[in-house]
């Protein structure tokens, strides 16, 4: 128990990061060509804690499922895992854009992120989880 909770915190606050840096830094123009489609800043800011439920609730089941049977088969395992789940967040993007008048380079920029963030959240959780078995990395 004690390795899923440092694993879920770990995860988070690598989300909470990374969400910042891409939401907030990179696509901040992308956005801003497409205000009619966000809520004002201010409404975001008094909804944020739906964004903290979220991650949270996004980051146990990764966590829960990448402990239920990836956890044994090494960083590759924790990679392989990052991609499925990112092309099933792929496909889920897709049907959104269809629906909601989402600019295509904003869908095609979280897809690529997204991809990024998956390998390298579950590459992540794998070497946190051969640390804590007291792995050495760099063996002698």
């Amino acid at each position: 128990m004690k390795r899923f909770i440092v694993a879920f915190i770990a995860a988070y606050v690598f989300m909470f990061a990374w969400g910042w840096l891409l939401n907030g830094v990179l696509l901040k123009d992308v956005y801003a060509e497409t205000p009619n489609l966000w809520r004002s800043q201010s409404e975001m800011m008094s909804l944020f804690h739906w964004i903290i439920i979220g991650q949270a609730l996004l980051i146990f089941a990764f966590v829960a499922i990448y402990a239920s049977g990836f956890a044994g088969g090494g960083v590759m395992a924790g990679i392989r895992l990052g991609i499925l789940l990112e092309i099933a967040a792929i496909g889920m993007r897709m049907a959104i854009y269809a629906i909601q008048p989402f600019p295509g380079k904003l869908i095609i920029y979280g897809s690529v992120s997204g991809l990024i963030e998956m390998i390298m959240r579950f590459t992540s959780l794998r070497l946190r989880e051969r640390l804590s078995d007291g792995v050495d990395l760099h063996p002698r």
